[in-house]
């Protein structure tokens, strides 16, 4: 890895449950594994696509989100995705910040950090 790396953006689109559980196993093991730095701030999670209705307030994922998010893990939720299922930025668990598209913040998010990681 890069020294001058400046941060890690993990990209979430699946809607299925085994998917975003394994998503969340690998995001843990990367913050967690001390080889890779991952200082707070440093990792951003965007999420869109079918992905974005485990973001909600009302879903049992929301306290997992609000932990993560107290970790120092960034996560962004596309507006987009949200609008097309029916959910408004007004619905998300605590600490999630709603952008416009999720796959441009993906690209410019790539674009300054350099490091991409597409999980399920």
């Amino acid at each position: 890895m890069s020294d001058n790396l400046t941060g890690v953006v993990v990209h979430i689109t699946s809607g299925d449950a085994s998917d975003w559980r394994q998503a969340f196993r690998n995001l843990s093991n990367l913050y967690n594994n001390e080889s890779v730095p991952t200082p707070s701030g440093m990792v951003t999670v965007v999420i869109n696509g079918e992905a974005v209705r485990f973001t909600r307030a009302a879903s049992p994922e929301a306290d997992q989100l609000s932990r993560i998010v107290e970790s120092g893990i960034q996560i962004k939720v596309c507006v987009n995705s949200l609008d097309r299922l029916g959910y408004g930025p007004d619905n998300l668990a605590e600490g999630i910040e709603p952008v416009s598209s999720g796959v441009a913040e993906a690209v410019q998010l790539q674009q300054k950090n350099g490091v991409y990681l597409k999980l399920p």
